[in-house]
């Protein structure tokens, strides 16, 4: 397997020459290359952890910093709209006002005299009386923006346009006949300057829609802002519990490569001690050999002597084979416990590689698919109907299109249908107006908005349930730490949402789940097979004891006897014996070379009891299950204890 695993993700920092794209943990590109660097117990324990928080650190308290000022011009942004919208609905100036306001213009000097005038004149069409200067008109709207400033300029009224037109053609007996009554023209243009004063100083709609658009702006700076810290503050969770699971990862793995080693030096002593007893009972039989040879005559006390050293000989091959049994056993339970110690530590690389695999699956996730549901400012704290009404029918909107809608309708209904009725009998237009009652229209209208904003709110809320890690699993950050301490690899739950479907998960991942998977029941499999033959190894260690020591003190009883039979040989045949000098020298040196042997057979006793002590706990170690903490390790402990249930 590569040391580092990558993979295609779209962000923005992806290569533009078309390599891999850097994973990016909190804007920082390094972080994830520093704990991805390689799979390695190495590479483990050398993770920068400190620089890497105090990275995420600081990127979270920017972007706090940028949140708060944000967050403060939002809410300035929102009162300063919500004080012009206010002064915006002043209340719209009254009849009697505008008909003073229209009545002092049009007698303004230089205008049409006098109100009177301007009526039987029809605002200065030729051929009426009084006559009235051309320019009428004209000095009248220039009056009438100085009069309307003054009940204009403090905001507490406002000028409706149609309203004041309404008024005032009602006020110069306008008529509908443009051509014979100019008095509709000049209210128009009076309407028009008025409107302009009222925009000035009850706040225009474009100095509020300037404000709305900054408003908009900021808004969406925010939505950026709170979105980017929610993606650090996920990744720094989940490298928080890669950093919990990997040191308790290190943490296992030095207590059980402590105990290991103890065991191997455990075993390499008895071995050695198995080795110098061979050689010590070598040197034994050079001598025995040598006092053998030395031993002439006929006498019946050299004739003992020579069968004391021959039992010994034979004690000694029996002890020989014995010991080389004891060692062949200590060989192989040193072999057994190295294999013991490499299967568990590929158990630890496989699930390393497996949760580090889920969380790069996620990051994949999280940069092609919950980052641009981000930026496009539908964030994890949204409430969408913070946007919409759940009553259209009470907004502005609606009552809106109900005023037009009833305009419509009544022309249509009435004067345009009484035109269509007298050329029926030429071409039928009365079609053009069949419409259903008024509240009906509005009513449909109003129900097509409010289930269209339903719908809408919805599939937002759907794609929004999309920016958490555990969709559709039904799970949440503790359920899923309480996974990871039975002996679920990291990360394993995040990645079900969107990768449930893939053959990757189906056949492969998914079998690491607790109460689901195989993998557990196979492993547990595995240490059971492995513990069966151990015991058995183990058996043949232990049984290999009781006889060896037998022997040691049977060849030892024999040894001393035969001690016994030399010196009777040496008084009895001083004479006799060729090379007695020789021989008593043989002698001593046996002497002392029991002494020791029997020295060396305590300490072998005790070297390989102790042996088979410290491997057993070597072995209890290794297939310990954590008793606290996080037991996501998967030590032969959780194979052969683990009980797999949901």
């Amino acid at each position: 397997m590569a040391a580092r695993m990558k993979m295609e993700v779209h962000d923005e920092h992806a290569d533009p020459n078309g390599g891999v794209a850097a994973v990016t943990v909190c804007e920082d590109d390094a972080i994830w290359d520093k704990i991805m660097a390689s799979p390695d117990v190495g590479s483990i324990r050398a993770i920068p952890w400190k620089e890497i928080s105090d990275s995420m650190a600081n990127y979270l308290s920017n972007e706090a910093v940028i949140i708060g000022n944000l967050e403060n011009e939002v809410d300035k942004l929102k009162e300063e709209i919500k004080r012009k919208k206010a002064a915006e609905v002043s209340d719209i100036l009254s009849d009697q006002k505008i008909q003073e306001l229209i009545s002092e213009s049009v007698a303004a000097e230089g205008s049409f005299g006098s109100l009177e005038n301007a009526k039987t004149s029809a605002c200065g069409k030729p051929g009426k009386k009084p006559r009235v200067p051309f320019d009428s008109q004209d000095v009248a709207a220039e009056k009438i923006v100085v009069l309307a400033r003054d009940v204009l300029s403090t905001g507490a009224f406002k000028s409706d346009k149609l309203k004041f037109t309404t008024v005032c053609k009602t006020l110069l007996e306008a008529g509908d006949d443009e051509l014979e009554n100019y008095c509709g023209e000049v209210c128009f243009g009076l309407a028009e300057a008025v409107q302009g004063v009222s925009n000035q100083y009850s706040n225009s709609k474009k100095e509020i829609a300037k404000l709305e658009k900054i408003l908009v702006e900021k808004s969406g700076q925010l939505l950026d802002a709170k979105g980017r810290q929610g993606q650090c503050l996920h990744s720094k969770q989940n490298l928080e519990g890669f950093q919990t699971y990997l040191e308790s990862l290190d943490a296992d793995i030095v207590l059980r490569h402590e105990a290991v080693r103890k065991a191997e030096r455990e075993l390499d002593n008895a071995l050695w001690a198995l080795e110098d007893l061979e050689k010590k009972l070598a040197d034994q039989r050079e001598l025995e050999a040598a006092a053998a040879n030395l031993l002439t005559g006929a006498s019946e006390a050299v004739q003992a002597a020579r069968e004391a050293l021959a039992a010994v000989k034979k004690d000694e091959e029996q002890l020989l084979e014995l010991i080389a049994v004891a060692k062949t056993r200590v060989s192989e339970l040193r072999e057994q416990l190295a294999n013991m110690k490499n299967a568990v530590d590929a158990t630890l690389e496989i699930k390393k590689y497996v949760s580090a695999t889920a969380l790069k699956m996620g990051y994949y996730v999280d940069v092609a698919v919950r980052e641009p549901v981000r930026q496009i400012g539908l964030v994890e704290e949204t409430n969408v109907w913070d946007y919409f009404t759940q009553d259209v029918a009470a907004d502005q909107c609606s009552t809106a299109f109900k005023h037009h809608l009833s305009d419509f309708h009544e022309y249509c209904t009435g004067p345009a249908m009484t035109a269509f009725e007298k050329i029926k009998h030429f071409v039928d237009l009365t079609p053009l107006c069949m419409l259903d009652d008024e509240s009906k229209i509005a009513g449909e209208g109003d129900k097509a908005v409010q289930t269209r904003i339903g719908l809408l709110t919805q599939d937002l809320t759907g794609v929004q349930t999309w920016l958490d890690p555990f969709k559709g699993t039904g799970m949440t950050t503790e359920k899923e730490i309480a996974k990871v301490e039975m002996g679920e690899p990291e990360g394993l739950r995040q990645v079900v949402g969107v990768y449930g479907m893939i053959k990757f998960y189906t056949g492969y991942m998914k079998e690491w789940k607790i109460g689901r998977g195989i993998f557990h029941d196979l492993l547990n499999k595995l240490t059971a097979e492995t513990q069966e033959l151990e015991g058995d190894l183990l058996y043949e260690v232990e049984k290999v004891l009781p006889p060896l020591d037998e022997a040691l003190k049977e060849t030892s009883k024999r040894r001393v006897e035969a001690q016994a039979r030399l010196d009777d040989a040496l008084a009895a045949e001083q004479a006799a014996l060729e090379g007695k000098n020789e021989l008593a020298k043989v002698v001593a040196s046996l002497e002392t070379q029991v002494v020791g042997a029997q020295n060396m057979l305590t300490d072998l006793e005790g070297a390989l009891k102790k042996a088979i002590k410290m491997y057993k706990e070597a072995r209890a170690t290794l297939v310990s299950k954590h008793t606290e903490g996080k037991d996501g390790i998967l030590a032969l402990s959780e194979l052969h204890t683990m009980h797999l249930g949901e």
